[in-house]
């Protein structure tokens, strides 16, 4: 099931989904996820995150330290929490995006 966390604007609310997602399944299954982040160009984000809000579909970006909150319990693959464009790096991608990814099994 996809979910788009930056729609979740309150941080206890978004980890109460995902720890309720990971409590269901079994041990052994992985968690995959995403989200936007302000931490590459925090000056457009901000903006983007403005015009969302005014347009009526606020996003809510997150810090690293956020994002990783998102694996507690979990035990987080390599290349860990990093740029979307870094977690199996092409070299066509940019460098660096504002959004991040992980990957973590469930022990």
């Amino acid at each position: 099931m996809g979910q788009a966390w930056g729609n979740v604007l309150d941080d206890d609310e978004a980890y109460a989904i995902v720890r309720r997602f990971v409590d269901a399944v079994p041990s052994g299954s992985y968690l995959a996820l995403e989200d936007g982040t302000n931490v590459v160009r925090p000056d457009a984000a901000h903006q983007a995150e403005r015009v969302r809000a005014e347009a009526g579909d606020p996003y809510r970006l997150r810090t690293p330290e956020q994002i990783a909150r998102f694996f507690d319990r979990l035990e987080l693959l390599e290349p860990g929490i990093v740029s979307v464009s870094r977690w199996r790096s092409e070299p066509e991608l940019p460098p660096e995006l504002d959004a991040l990814c992980g990957l973590a099994r469930k022990p």
